[in-house]
């Protein structure tokens, strides 16, 4: 999405002739100074609607997720079905070690279940987001468009009229530039919105990755645990498996958890910079 952006942004097109002529056949001398209001009006909104779809990305709660879900795995370690040594291991058969694993691992597996479920829907936010800000990216191209239409018109009013030294500028010369000043928010402001989708891209997929790789898990822990068995009792774990798999999740949510602290760096930036845009406007 942003090359597209980027594509555009290196070949506006020309204001359209036949609105041009439309705004010139409205003209009213009296109106100078409001002369194209409801254009930046609808860009300075347009801008602002961009802006508030920006801010409805926090990511927090994902994070506090993924950490929650971190915690739950590190007390989850293969290595405890080996035998206790010395006395304690006496009294500590593979069966009970075993059925007290499985135990723990069920309540583990259902409350990362829901944690996979909220990551998704997190995810699902994300592209809802995206979705947002691609409307309101387009909105403010089509604002800049028409900005465009009533510059060529004022420009086309102001030709011939260059007033020599002393002379009072021409009346159109003031609200030109503020026109022009809006119309450079907007043509700034369209790549700050592809990058806020394209942080928001990076930390879903982020987020992605995490809730394939807990489904992963939990169907290869059932697994390795016998839970699959006809006669569970008789299965010995594959614990070698068990903490591959556990590394490799583990592995995936510090991945999105770095993702998520850049991904909040990147809109926190855009959305100041978005603000700056506005704020004179």
């Amino acid at each position: 999405m942003a090359d597209g952006a980027y594509r555009w942004l290196g070949n506006v097109p020309a204001p359209d002739a036949a609105r041009v002529a439309e705004i010139d056949a409205a003209w009213d001398d009296a109106q100078v100074e409001a002369f194209a209001e409801p254009a930046r009006l609808a860009a300075v909104e347009r801008i602002e609607r961009a802006l508030a779809a920006a801010r409805t990305g926090d990511l927090s709660e994902a994070s506090a997720q993924l950490t929650h879900a971190r915690s739950v795995l590190e007390g989850l370690d293969p290595n405890a079905l080996e035998p206790r040594r010395g006395l304690g291991g006496l009294f500590d058969s593979r069966g009970g070690r075993l059925k007290r694993f499985r135990e723990t691992w069920g309540r583990a597996a259902a409350g990362l279940t829901e944690t996979a479920k909220e990551l998704s829907g997190r995810v699902e936010g994300a592209g809802q987001r995206s979705g947002a800000l691609d409307t309101a990216w387009t909105e403010i191209r089509d604002a800049m468009v028409d900005l465009d239409a009533h510059l060529a018109a004022a420009a086309g009013r102001q030709a011939g009229h260059t007033p020599t030294e002393g002379d009072a500028p021409h009346p159109l010369a003031a609200r030109r530039a503020t026109l022009e000043n809006c119309r450079a928010a907007t043509l700034q402001s369209l790549p700050l919105i592809r990058s806020a989708q394209n942080a928001d891209a990076r930390a879903a997929e982020a987020l992605k990755a995490c809730t394939d790789g807990l489904a992963s898990w939990r169907e290869d822990w059932k697994d390795a645990l016998g839970l699959n068995a006809k006669r569970p009792k008789t299965v010995r774990p594959d614990r070698e498996r068990m903490g591959k798999v556990r590394a490799d999740l583990q592995a995936r949510i510090d991945r999105a958890l770095a993702e998520l602290t850049a991904s909040r760096s990147r809109r926190a930036e855009v959305e100041a910079r978005m603000a700056d845009l506005r704020r004179p406007l």
